[in-house]
């Protein structure tokens, strides 16, 4: 289990039973929790410090999504952590886990900080080294970071592994699947970025 010491996260929760569980879990484990925050005015003070965050979606009636769009933008990673079943999340935040309230704590860990293959190594059935499936939420955020669109940066995750299917014999021996995908994405915007735009 991910060492998580000295780590800022917020919580962005409303039910104070709620975030006190949520905050001595992650505590106990080593985290400095920032809030819990009650109101987006809240949240909004502590997320240039927030190296990971859950967000509650419903908040008195408000909605979280101007706090999740804020760290996106800084490249941090969140679980939304919602009571509710109706309120849809927007397209270009739908790479990041929605968990039901009744999930618990260790499953909210588990989406925040997903296991590495080296803490798999007890699962009987591991997860494939080279699973691209799993890597799709990490290269929809890259895309969206380089291209700020929506519809641009899907369009660049089709074209990066088009490009990655064709480049495949040339991929550097021992590197990591992550960090190849991420190498094409990065050439595939400089060549083609603009075009896909439009």
């Amino acid at each position: 289990m991910r060492d998580l010491r000295g780590l800022h996260l917020l919580i962005v929760e409303d039910e104070w039973s709620m975030a006190g569980d949520l905050a001595r879990f992650f505590s106990n484990m080593g985290a400095i929790i920032l809030g819990p925050a009650a109101t987006v005015e809240q949240a909004s003070e502590h997320t240039d410090q927030a190296e990971a965050a859950i967000l509650d979606v419903n908040l008195n009636g408000r909605r979280v999504f101007p706090i999740a769009d804020k760290l996106m933008r800084r490249g941090i990673p969140f679980v939304f952590f919602s009571g509710d079943n109706d309120i849809a999340i927007p397209e270009h935040l739908r790479y990041a886990s929605n968990l039901r309230k009744s999930s618990g704590s260790k499953a909210v860990f588990n989406a925040l900080f997903p296991p590495q293959a080296s803490e798999q190594a007890d699962i009987s059935v591991p997860s494939p080294p080279d699973d691209v499936f799993t890597l799709l939420p990490k290269l929809r955020l890259a895309a969206r970071l380089l291209l700020g669109d929506v519809n641009a940066s899907d369009r660049l995750v089709e074209r990066t592994l088009e490009q990655a299917i064709r480049d495949v014999d040339h991929r550097q021996l021992g590197q990591s699947t992550e960090n190849w995908l991420n190498d094409v994405m990065r050439e595939v915007a400089k060549a083609r970025g603009a075009k896909l735009m439009h």
